[in-house]
């Protein structure tokens, strides 16, 4: 006898919010999820207590969120978009500054994103990396990486003396290496990222590779 497929949870939000009152409900719930998830972990955290944490009823949660997966999921991928935007804000020093200066910043922004909230960070990638639909995940990474290309492609253009030959994969790899270092620091790298040391070591790791 075959046994029964799992039921499959659902993870994405029950309804966008439309209007402001509902966009800063949904604000204070995912709040509330990265406040209970941090501090008490995936199995620990319940929808009754992110609502008591909300101080919304439990009817609220359910008028966006179907379950706890879908709030920290969207909580995931709120963590991401924070991640890209620090990229962004960096990006101009791509075209002029120094390559080694620009990737010494990037990275620091990135750390400094993590380190923020490396309790969060933590939890999730200990206990439950498997949230955050892999669709969001690449076009942030994806989008970085097209960013990083096209100013190496600018620089070897102006005869800058790059390291790699491909630079398609070049800025594949950087990316996902930088993101793969900060996500695991959380975990991993504590005092070093308290210290300074992972930004300038990853910084300096990254920027080898890349600048012959």
């Amino acid at each position: 006898m075959l046994a029964p497929m799992p039921r499959r949870l659902r993870t994405s939000p029950r309804r966008a919010p439309r209007q402001k009152r509902a966009a800063d409900t949904v604000g204070v719930l995912l709040d509330a999820t990265e406040i209970v998830f941090a501090k008490h972990g995936f199995h620990k955290t319940t929808t009754n207590r992110i609502a008591a944490t909300a101080g919304v009823s439990i009817g609220t949660l359910y008028h966006y969120f179907p379950s706890t997966e879908a709030l920290i999921e969207a909580v995931v991928h709120r963590m991401w978009r924070t991640e890209l935007e620090a990229l962004q804000a960096r990006a101009p020093l791509l075209d002029t500054a120094p390559l080694d200066v620009a990737v010494r910043e990037i990275v620091g922004g990135l750390v400094a994103c993590m380190a923020a909230k490396r309790a969060l960070y933590e939890r999730w990638y200990g206990e439950a990396s498997h949230l955050g639909q892999l669709g969001h995940g690449l076009e942030m990474s994806n989008a970085a990486i097209a960013m990083l290309r096209g100013a190496l492609e600018q620089r070897r253009d102006r005869g800058e003396k790059l390291h790699p030959a491909n630079l398609q994969f070049a800025a594949d790899l950087a990316v996902k290496t930088a993101l793969a270092v900060v996500r695991t620091g959380a975990r991993d790298y504590a005092r070093e990222t308290k210290s300074g040391e992972l930004a300038t070591e990853l910084a300096a790791m990254i920027s080898r590779y890349l600048v012959r």
